[in-house]
């Protein structure tokens, strides 16, 4: 049996699709939060009483958004590690069935490399969302503060 990404995609899909949504909503967030925060850095400079108002809420918008993937970041890897635990229960399960001698490295593969995908997964979408929720944070705090709105 060779192995293959596309089998192993598919065993491991249940938790691959919450991490694909995952991604999926943190680069809709990462857009929108780029968009507010370029329009919040132009209105800066010109801050009058509607401008503030309208500054205020894009900044609300972004720190609504930030805290959706603030939750994404610190709860992809655990998503992934339960895709780890599957992977394992299953790499396990296989051997416990398995009858005959000719099964070994054979049986377990599957379920470790279900694991592992499920792992990386779980880690390529948490990493990328941890540092732009800690870049927009950073940048909506600063045009909070150049703004005067405190």
């Amino acid at each position: 049996m060779n192995f293959s990404l596309k089998h192993t995609i598919l065993l491991g899909w249940p938790i691959l699709s919450v991490l694909l949504a995952f991604s999926v909503v943190s680069l809709a967030i990462f857009l929108q939060c780029w968009t507010l925060l370029r329009k919040c850095r132009g209105l800066v400079n010109s801050v009058g009483q509607s401008d503030r108002k309208i500054l205020s809420h894009a900044l609300a918008v972004v720190e609504q958004r930030l805290a959706i993937l603030g939750t994404i970041a610190n709860a992809a890897p655990f998503v992934g590690l339960l895709g780890t635990v599957i992977g394992v229960i299953r790499a396990f399960h296989s051997i416990s069935t398995a009858t005959g001698s000719g099964s070994g490295l054979t049986l377990v593969a599957g379920g470790i490399s279900e694991a592992l995908v499920s792992t990386a997964a779980g880690l390529a979408v948490a990493i990328p969302a941890s540092m732009i929720f800690n870049y927009f944070t950073y940048q909506s705090q600063k045009i909070a503060q150049d703004a005067g709105l405190d």
